[in-house]
């Protein structure tokens, strides 16, 4: 393991792809072995070979590091949300993540108590027995589920554990109506749990929030009262994490309740752009003889350097743009309107429509940009 993580770092180290026998020398290993670390870490796709045979870092490694820095997305999203209700019911609140075939502890809120009963963060949580472990089966696809119980053995825990297939997935179907779960005493004797799970934009459940406590306080009577209080807090966290509504003070503010730019998942809608400026005045217009000229490709420069500024305020850029579309006031300034609209996307456009309009909101308007953008957060995914 620690050859693989060496060679690994003298591959970060370099600026170039670096062939087996560099990096031999490097970590002062003997070719064969370090070609022997090679094939196998190339066929985990934590490296990959180059045109002339050398190495680099593989995107599998780049897939783990966006894992992790999803998690940490999680994490600081969720953590004033279980410190919230940790506060509120005095009882361990835990943000669930799940990775692959299990449930892991990602974050956790401790209230002050004397008697509690708390998983150290990186934990794994069974997934059969425990209340967010069951979410996640739940929320699996049919064939996903059943690959899945196919290939786990039912462990029991205690005398409550759910060791018989059909009973377990009968409570899946309950639990997929519900929308929560519950371990009661099933993982361990004398702790229940209930959890509620977190939703990405596509409604995939990427993770789950559970209040764990003895089951003497953890009644019955008081669950309701929990699951609802949960609920509130996951629907608080999936807004600040999937749904986000930007307006830009240095920007022309709207012109009506609406932001500048939304962002659902991983999709970026931009409002209606124009060569306004943010003292409501408009770029491109000169006046001969008391009368207005306006530039159009002056006002379409502008107006796609504001929605690339807009964009870059997210790390978002024009190469992340999959549709555009333009309203022009004059089809006459449909040439020039090109020529300026293409030094933005020299690589390729984006999918396009470009459409007449008798009028725009201001009479030295003569163009309307909007623009959709798709940019992967790095969140864990769903099944």
């Amino acid at each position: 393991m620690a050859k693989a993580f060496a060679i690994l770092r003298a591959i970060a180290a370099a600026d170039r792809d670096v062939n087996a026998r560099d990096l031999a020398r490097a970590i002062d290993s003997n070719m064969a072995t370090v070609h022997r670390f090679l094939l196998t870490l190339e066929e985990e796709g934590a490296v990959a070979r180059g045109r002339r045979g050398g190495f680099h870092l593989g995107p599998g490694l780049a897939q783990l590091g966006g894992r992790v820095e999803g998690d940490q997305l999680l994490i600081n999203a969720a953590q004033s949300h279980l410190e919230a209700l940790a506060e509120a019911f005095r009882e361990v609140v835990h943000c669930v993540a799940r990775s692959g075939s299990q449930a892991i502890n990602a974050a956790v809120a401790k209230p002050d108590r004397s008697l509690l009963i708390a998983h150290p963060v990186g934990e794994p949580f069974p997934m059969h027995c425990s209340a967010a472990g069951k979410l996640f089966i739940a929320a699996m696809s049919d064939h996903h589920r059943k690959t899945y119980l196919d290939a786990t053995p039912l462990e029991r825990f205690t005398a409550a554990t759910i060791t018989d297939r059909g009973a377990l997935e009968r409570q899946l179907r309950n639990i997929q109506q519900q929308r929560f779960a519950v371990d009661d005493e099933e993982w361990e004797e004398g702790l229940r749990s209930i959890a509620v799970p977190l939703r990405n934009a596509r409604g995939n459940v990427v993770a789950a929030i559970a209040l764990s406590a003895p089951a003497s306080r953890l009644t019955d009577a008081k669950l309701p009262a929990v699951r609802a209080a949960l609920e509130t807090r996951a629907h608080q966290i999936e807004r600040s994490l999937f749904v986000e509504s930007r307006t830009f003070p240095a920007t022309a503010r709207p012109r009506a309740n609406y932001p500048h730019l939304k962002r659902v998942g991983d999709f970026i809608f931009v409002s209606g752009t124009s060569a306004r400026r943010a003292d409501d005045s408009f770029e491109g217009v000169s006046f001969v003889n008391g009368k207005a000229k306006i530039d159009i490709a002056t006002q379409t420069r502008y107006t796609l350097e504001k929605i690339q500024d807009m964009l870059k305020a997210i790390g978002v850029s024009l190469d992340d743009v999959v549709n555009v579309s333009a309203y022009l006031t004059d089809m006459a300034d449909y040439d020039a309107f090109n020529r300026a609209y293409g030094a933005f996307f020299p690589g390729g456009s984006p999918a396009r429509n470009t459409v007449a309009v008798k009028a725009l909101p201001h009479p030295h308007q003569a163009i309307m940009i909007t623009a959709v953008a798709h940019k992967a957060r790095a969140l864990p995914g769903g099944d």
